[in-house]
């Protein structure tokens, strides 16, 4: 079959690959030993659990049958049951608390990448994968830095794979993580953090006179992981003179900047076509972190009071082929965690912008203000968050000037100069779409099958088929 604008060849799915780098393959053993059966059994009998469901990301379900197995024959006694979660609704990084619910589940352990999004409505316990890391080489390689951190503060962030570092090397004595680290750097402070924090609060170090930094501007961070979702996220919501990151399976060290100007110019482009839009789309992408329906409710105020129309989406995982089905949507907002709402493909027809990003283009007091850091977590634009700002209705002006087109938003000047039903939009292999803001259901020309409804008389109840589908019963 031949793929077109707005279908796929049946592999695609299969072939696809994510933007960001792929997560490194684990071994059983890396995301199952005695510590994790310990921390298990433990957790699930000290609070009485008796349906737990293990979620597992893609690349984990290899190894999902053999821990279920092995936590099965460990829990006979206390008559559990355990399920394997798969396929998650939104992103395997998310607690997939709605798939849990139809078993009925009272508690789920989380396997890999976790945005550790609080969690509404069951326990979660977190496990992590335990990577090798050989520390000579580590601090070797860090040793090149001495002259850049010498006389500045340096944060080092551990990422999941090497948290057993921070749990087992940062006792007292001398022959510590902290200490190799301090001596091998010889900062002016030395913080060490991992990432994700267990909590919403970053864990502090143990020596709390290290912990306090000074400038953020000042400030050298160092990513002991690989360049993947959770160091992109990082990156761009700590601020920091430089960043490096050393991954632990090549042993390689380097320079990363990830505000960069191409980036930068990118974002402030979608935030002016936020601002242009007759109608958004705000796609919900969980329904487990904590203050996702606040901000559905302040999204839609804010685009009301500039003339915005408003359509809530909630599709799952989101693909170019889904999304294309709105055509009368001019900008998608997609609320998600942290780590599931950053989409930077060329492959969507419409823009797609975070709630940060809305929150710049419809909050008239962001229009003079520049943050001091990227918000991927929404819970942060919240009259609780530290990056809240009140949002006064009175202060939307009711025109003014499109920094993409040039036309006049909020009037009617410049409106009649281009019949946007005619306007076509050349997309890749040089397929045709014809775009029309203004298009509502109503006015499609196909709109589903025909319900015919009051035109066929009501249907006879008859009792349907029973059984398995390789053997259906009739009576």
């Amino acid at each position: 079959m031949t793929a077109s604008a707005f279908s796929s060849q049946d592999t695609a799915a299969l072939e696809r690959q994510t933007e960001l780098a792929v997560e490194s393959p684990v071994t059983f053993e890396q995301i199952w030993n005695e510590t994790h059966k310990k921390v298990s059994i433990g957790w699930i009998r000290q609070n009485g659990y008796k349906r737990i469901c293990l979620q597992f990301p893609d690349d984990y379900l290899p190894h999902s049958n053999a821990i279920s197995t092995c936590l099965q024959l460990a829990l006979t006694v206390e008559d559990c049951k355990i399920f394997i979660l798969a396929d998650t609704t939104y992103g395997s990084c998310c607690v997939d608390e709605i798939a849990a619910a139809h078993v009925e589940a009272d508690s789920i352990i989380h396997f890999g990448n976790a945005c550790r999004s609080k969690a509404s409505r069951l326990p979660v316990l977190y496990l992590y994968p335990v990577l090798p890391l050989e520390l000579s080489t580590m601090l070797q390689q860090l040793a090149t830095l001495q002259p850049e951190c010498t006389e500045r503060d340096v944060c080092v962030y551990l990422d999941i794979g090497y948290q057993h570092l921070y749990e087992h090397q940062l006792a007292e004595g001398e022959d510590t993580l902290f200490s190799q680290l301090r001596d091998v750097l010889r900062p002016k402070k030395l913080l060490i953090e991992v990432y994700p924090p267990p909590a919403e609060d970053c864990i502090e170090n143990k020596q709390p006179a290290e912990s306090e930094t000074a400038s953020p501007t000042e400030r050298i961070c160092i990513f002991i992981g690989a360049d993947n979702q959770r160091f992109a996220n990082l990156s761009l919501t700590t601020t920091a003179f430089q960043w490096h990151i050393f991954d632990g399976a090549s042993a390689t060290l380097s320079a990363k900047n990830p505000l960069t100007a191409q980036y930068i110019r990118r974002r402030y482009y979608y935030i002016e076509k936020c601002k242009d839009a007759q109608t958004l789309g705000l796609i919900v992408a969980t329904l487990s972190a904590v203050g996702y329906l606040d901000v559905v409710s302040r999204l839609q105020e804010m685009a009301k009071s500039r003339g915005i129309k408003t359509q809530l989406i909630s599709v799952g995982r989101i693909n170019p082929a889904k999304l294309a089905n709105f055509l009368e949507i001019d900008c998608f907002v997609l609320i998600g965690c942290p780590f599931n709402n950053m989409y930077n493909s060329k492959e969507y027809y419409k823009p797609i912008v975070s709630v940060f990003e809305a929150e710049m283009a419809l909050n008239p007091a962001w229009h003079m203000k520049y943050p001091e850091a990227y918000v991927t977590d929404f819970k942060q634009l919240l009259p609780e968050g530290r990056s809240f700002l009140a949002f006064d209705a009175q202060a939307v002006q009711p025109q003014d000037v499109s920094l993409v087109s040039g036309r006049m938003r909020g009037g009617t000047a410049g409106n009649e100069a281009v019949d946007s039903s005619t306007t076509v939009a050349t997309q890749a292999k040089m397929a045709l779409m014809t775009t029309d803001t203004g298009l509502t259901f109503e006015d499609r020309t196909w709109q589903g099958l025909d319900p015919a409804l009051g035109q066929t008389e009501p249907a006879k109840l008859q009792k349907g088929l029973s059984g398995i589908p390789i053997n259906y019963s009739h009576d």
